[in-house]
């Protein structure tokens, strides 16, 4: 065994190589907070170097010049992630045009001990949200909703007191719906408390029936809120007479080439290679793995890979899934998103470089025990990283979201072209991820 990942860059798409794995380190006791606990900013990553890439992929003549791949530098960040995150597991791929390096470390599962590999699948919780915006907008595009439909237009009985909730706010979390998962994890305190609480089997009609004992607020102002992604789901569901599960197959998965990923509501589906674990205060490393899949529904459902998401914002950007001009519609803002500009499912941050798209696009997710954030610049252009050992103390949480960020940043700095980086955006301060920040945390 060794402390340092080794990274891999691979040409061929379907190219394997084993990973090592990282000693375990200390569990470190409980800090406090609830949902406030990533508000505060994190570091940006530091721009990376500047040298030609010897190698371009096939592009046009005259195409911008971009530096190497920082792989040692990426290698750190992920090594730091086990070190300094106390990550479990790790695992990205970083893309750009025709060239893919993967980076991989750490434990799959611990008992039995088995080591983390390209293309290992893990929960990506709300990356999963863009998805089905994408099947809303799908609707769209086809001339059965405008983003006008209410819930009333597809069925009045879905929640009553809320029939006028546009899709258009539901997407953009501008709704008012109370967040479900307050009512899931209740007075959860101790590690025992939070397995129970999500070990439990849900409906999406037992999901809208928690959310409506809730108190909520008038709809208009940004509040990120996982119920309004199972309202949509049960929207499409009444609509189109199929399950979200086989529409995302059927008109997300498969176009997009996405072979190894499954929206997975039931615990015979697919379950995750990267087995759940969180780091809670008081009982150090937990076992998620009686998790019930069934919680996260259309809020958060999909189960898959760093090359899969890379390949989802690929189709995405393309106008594979929609037609560009609803692409845009999807990652315009219609919210600050609470410091993340936030659009249709998708929101936004600064670019790094100093030419070319202005807006990094994505979304993360954090399960109980995983946390990813995937995100692209342009079409040619992206990374997603993925870790389990989910931290729950402020130390923790606040390293992981910084170090996740700023692996992204310093792969995507690597593809700016012939100006560079933008010194100015790559230094800001960027905010805290969205879904481990507002949403799904026990008061500890």
């Amino acid at each position: 065994m060794t402390d340092r990942p080794p990274v891999h860059q691979i040409v061929h798409p379907m190219h394997r190589a084993p990973r090592s794995a990282s000693p375990r380190r200390r569990a470190i006791p409980a800090a406090a907070a609830a949902v406030a606990l990533l508000a505060a900013p994190l570091a940006a990553a530091p721009s990376a170097g500047a040298t030609t890439s010897p190698a371009a992929t096939a592009a046009a003549p005259k195409a911008p010049r971009t530096s190497e791949m920082p792989e040692r530098k990426l290698e750190r960040l992920v090594q730091r992630l086990r070190t300094e995150g106390r990550a479990v597991a790790v695992t990205a791929e970083v893309r750009r045009g025709g060239r893919t390096w993967s980076f991989d470390v750490g434990q799959a599962r611990r008992d039995p001990g088995r080591r983390v590999e390209p293309g290992s699948t893990f929960r990506a919780a709300s990356v999963t949200k863009q998805l089905v915006a994408v099947l809303g907008l799908q609707q769209v595009e086809r001339g059965r909703w405008t983003l006008d439909t209410t819930i009333g237009d597809v069925d009045p009985a879905l929640w009553p007191g809320r029939e006028s909730v546009t899709l258009r706010q539901l997407l953009s979390h501008t709704s008012g719906m109370p967040d479900y998962l307050l009512a899931v994890l209740g007075s959860a305190v101790t590690g025992q408390d939070l397995v129970d609480a999500v070990s439990t089997r849900w409906t999406d009609r037992r999901i809208i029936a928690a959310a409506q004992g809730l108190p909520g607020s008038e709809p208009g102002g940004f509040a990120y809120s996982n119920t309004n992604y199972v309202v949509v789901g049960q929207m499409l569901e009444r609509a189109t007479g199929t399950k979200v599960r086989a529409l995302v197959r059927d008109r997300v998965l498969r176009p997009a080439g996405m072979t190894d990923s499954a929206f997975a509501v039931r615990k015979d589906a697919p379950r995750p290679d990267l087995h759940e674990y969180a780091r809670y205060p008081g009982s150090g490393t937990l076992d998620l793995g009686a998790f019930e899949p069934s919680l996260f529904s259309s809020a958060g459902a999909l189960v898959s890979t760093a090359r899969d998401l890379n390949r989802f914002r690929k189709a995405l950007e393309t106008g594979k899934l929609i037609p560009k001009r609803l692409v845009r519609t999807m990652q315009e803002p219609l919210s600050d998103g609470g410091g993340l500009p936030y659009g249709l499912g998708s929101y936004r941050l600064p670019s790094p470089c100093a030419s070319g798209p202005g807006w990094v696009q994505g979304h993360d997710g954090a399960s109980f025990g995983t946390l990813t954030f995937s995100v692209g610049l342009g079409t040619n252009r992206q990374v997603t990283i993925a870790m389990t050992g989910r931290g729950y103390t402020e130390r923790t949480a606040l390293a992981q979201a910084r170090l996740v960020q700023q692996f992204a940043y310093t792969a995507l700095s690597a593809t700016c072209g012939e100006d560079g980086t933008d010194e100015r955006r790559a230094t800001q301060p960027l905010p805290g991820l969205i879904d481990a920040r507002l949403a799904g945390l026990p008061a500890t």
